[in-house]
């Protein structure tokens, strides 16, 4: 197996494209360490050989730097980083208010009619720093911490994830692509510097994925998202696991500060 041995880190583990990755990494060979924030994450894990699973929150850095020093200390070294923990919205009514407006969305375009979202004015300091903190600042802690651990061993590959939404116009609340655009330029920028050090950084920007973020929208919209790519269909979360895969592996060995869209064909570069 490719990754016998390798120790990897990813964030998000506890559900969706992060678990399916770090299965995927599991069932090639790796040590795993799976970080979420749900305590659940911990039992995910329970009973597997080279698996640990760690409950943290990502945007709180000194946790992050906690769970690095453990891994640093128990394994001496960290090979692969994939950061897939993210959110679209920062609580459960900004959520419900997504919801809501993508509802009227749909019922516009269903019935032939036009319909204006209007999302920037209504954005809180709160919602829009909550969603920052995870999904740009929880990477670059975890970025940070783990770049010693790869110096360590002379190279290593770190995979970001950002989304379709940072490649495209989309109408929704600012902090979602505002965040998964800033991703793509904290890729490109560490890709740069830590070339030299042996260590690889690309960038993931899904499209329609079937995790279980992709379904707190209700059915009908969902289909209608997957209905605006080529491929009708959503990826399961294996298929996305197995791209993390390539890049982290020797096949990807001359590629930096890619961003590769498994979209369905929504992003075409």
């Amino acid at each position: 197996m490719e990754f016998t041995g390798a120790v990897a880190v990813v964030t998000g583990a506890g559900s969706g494209m992060g678990l399916a990755t770090a299965r995927a990494l599991h069932e090639a060979g790796a040590i795993v360490y799976g970080l979420d924030i749900a305590p659940a994450v911990v039992d995910v894990f329970a009973g597997l050989a080279r698996a640990t699973g760690l409950a943290m929150d990502i945007s709180d850095s000194t946790a992050v730097r906690q769970a690095f020093a453990q891994v640093d200390a128990e394994q001496g070294g960290l090979d692969i980083l994939v950061n897939a923990a993210g959110v679209n919205a920062p609580n459960r009514a900004a959520l419900d208010a997504l919801n809501d407006e993508n509802r009227k969305v749909f019922d516009a375009v269903r019935e032939g009619r036009q319909h204006n979202s209007e999302f920037l004015e209504h954005v809180t300091d709160d919602d829009f720093d909550r969603v920052m903190k995870i999904n740009l600042y929880g990477m670059f802690y975890s970025m940070r911490a783990a770049v010693p651990l790869m110096k360590a061993r002379g190279s290593g590959s770190i995979v970001n994830f950002s989304s379709a939404a940072a490649l495209m116009g989309v109408t929704m609340p600012a902090y979602y692509p505002a965040s998964k655009a800033a991703v793509l330029g904290l890729t490109r920028e560490a890709a740069t510097e830590l070339a030299p050090f042996g260590i690889r950084v690309n960038a993931l920007a899904p499209g329609a994925i079937d995790t279980p973020l992709f379904r707190q929208s209700d059915d009908e919209f969902a289909d209608f998202l997957i209905g605006m790519q080529p491929i009708r269909r959503a990826a399961q979360p294996e298929e996305i696991a197995q791209m993390v895969l390539f890049l982290a592996g020797a096949s990807a060995s001359y590629l930096t500060g890619q961003t590769i869209s498994p979209s369905g064909g929504l992003v075409m570069v």
